[in-house]
């Protein structure tokens, strides 16, 4: 976890330090749009989407592992039951001694 943490951190620093040098006006010509911004806001909203769609594509599954590990929760549970309940079956055919 440690690592990809300090892997984000790096490519953040990056990204920062891109944007900094690179903050000369752009003009973007996208089929009827025509938007004048930043390269510095470009690379920022780049990571941002990018981000977010990384984020997405994850989610599915992230929650097939939460339901995965909630299925097995729930069947560690049923498997106590059952061994209190035999554990109990057999301390009463025990032999008082």
């Amino acid at each position: 976890m440690y690592f990809s943490l300090i892997i984000i951190f790096i490519l953040f620093l990056v990204i920062i330090i891109a944007g900094i040098q690179n903050s000369m006006p752009l003009e973007l010509k996208f089929f009827i749009w025509d938007i004048k911004m930043s390269i510095t806001a470009l690379i920022f909203y780049s990571s941002v989407i990018g981000g977010a769609i990384i984020a997405i594509m994850t989610l599915p599954r992230l929650v097939k592992k939460s339901l995965h590990v909630r299925g097995l929760k729930w069947e560690m549970e049923k498997l106590k039951k059952e061994i209190s309940e035999t554990d109990k079956e057999h301390a009463g055919n025990l032999p008082k001694g």
